[in-house]
């Protein structure tokens, strides 16, 4: 009986050191912390101008990203693609100009390979009908 508690017991331990040596997963979400110095929309609602944080969201990481206000004050989660890096690996993200409305329309992390392509909107398909292009505005690093 005794040698069964300290086998028990041996097991339990070597459990616990193996599962306390598994690296948590628990914070490998993107993120970037961004200040961005105007107004836009992103997805189908209009942000105020200030400091956000944009990160994965969901189980897979992949397929959706949370835009958040610092404060906490507004967020927004929209549907995204993946698209191919061919300018670096820093951190921004790429907004299209229509008008006077700037809309996301990429979101890159810091040391990816791919990027993230914002699903466009109904309000921005719209208000590409009516402009002849889009500037490209990017905020990050």
């Amino acid at each position: 009986m005794k040698h069964s508690a300290k086998y028990l017991s041996g097991i339990v331990l070597g459990l616990i050191l193996v599962l306390s040596a598994v690296p948590s997963h628990a914070d490998d979400t993107k993120k970037i912390k961004v200040t961005i110095p105007f107004d836009f929309v992103v997805g189908s609602k209009q942000l105020k101008a200030g400091n956000y944080v944009v990160q994965s969201w969901g189980n897979s990481g992949d397929g959706a990203l949370l835009f958040r206000s610092k404060d906490g004050g507004a967020q927004q989660i929209v549907f995204v693609v993946p698209v191919e890096n061919n300018t670096g690996y820093h951190e921004r993200l790429v907004f299209h100009r229509y008008g006077d409305e700037q809309f996301v329309a990429q979101v890159w992390f810091m040391g990816d390979e791919e990027g993230y392509e914002l699903i466009p909107g109904s309000r921005e398909r719209e208000s590409a009908a009516n402009h002849a292009a889009a500037d490209q505005l990017a905020a990050g690093q």
